[in-house]
């Protein structure tokens, strides 16, 4: 007889397999993002139906194959059913969901990933800061927990960690006044393109508080990561670096995020 492992974790997405079954991705504390499939999960007096669906949270008893595992049990520890009753909630809970799954692969320690999707998800539910700025801190912190965050604290040249600072993006994070040169400020990236005919693409200079936040998310731990706020300025330079951020270092495009940007324009 085989026995059963069990994994804690959440559900990122789940699809219709057939007629009866469903095929699951599950980021766990254990084994990482794994695949599973959950039989007879689509029959409705299955005790799978409610237990195999995004978001929900818990351990899961499962029998491991050779690709991928089966699930026999689940024990839920939550439904996020407050996700599911609010538009908005759901879009940005998806585009969670499926950056997470592009984010962690199987068998590596993922947990510090799936402390931050739970972090969250809760942030959603919670609703204390405004949906936009739980966007914002979960994609900039996603970047430091898969090993490719910005270098905040520092010159990414001469290491110079006094200051002022200009964000350039292709660089990798800070530039210096005298790493950067002309290109430090607005007014000198003006003239540098006159005369080059080049554009100086990814520069931000940005304000007091943005980089105090960027170096908040940077340093604190995913779990206590959602307890702040900050002014519509400060908040807009966050989603204009991590937006920046994921088009030059990610080449995926995100289903989701499609129509949690319809969902953020209404």
């Amino acid at each position: 007889m085989t026995d059963n492992t069990i994994l804690h974790g959440i559900i990122l997405s789940s699809m219709p397999i057939g007629e009866y079954d469903r095929r699951l991705s599950v980021l766990t504390k254990e084994r990482g993002r794994i695949s599973a499939f959950a039989r007879g999960a689509q029959r409705p007096k299955s005790a799978l139906v409610a237990a195999t669906q995004p978001f929900v949270t818990g351990a899961f008893s499962v029998i491991e194959g050779r690709t991928s595992y089966t699930i026999v049990r689940a024990e839920v520890n939550e439904y996020f059913t407050e996700l599911r009753g609010d538009l908005a909630k759901t879009c940005y809970g998806c585009y969670f969901c499926e950056l997470a799954e592009y984010s962690t692969e199987e068998n590596l320690d993922e947990s510090e990933a799936l402390s931050l999707l739970y972090a969250s998800l809760r942030a959603l539910v919670k609703g204390d800061m405004p949906l936009p700025l739980v966007r914002a801190v979960f994609e900039m912190k996603m970047t430091y927990v898969r090993g490719e965050g910005p270098q905040v604290n520092e010159c990414v040249r001469c290491r110079e960690k006094s200051g002022p600072f200009v964000f350039h993006v292709p660089s990798g994070g800070c530039l210096c006044r005298s790493c950067a040169g002309e290109l430090f400020d607005p007014e000198g990236r003006k003239a540098y393109e006159l005369r080059t005919q080049m554009v100086a693409r990814g520069f931000y200079n940005l304000d007091a508080s943005t980089w105090y936040a960027l170096r908040f998310i940077a340093a604190t731990a995913p779990g206590k990561m959602f307890a702040f706020t900050v002014s519509d300025e400060v908040l807009a330079e966050l989603r204009e670096v991590a937006a920046a951020w994921y088009e030059e270092y990610n080449d995926h495009r995100f289903r989701s995020a499609e129509m949690l940007a319809e969902v953020e324009n209404e």
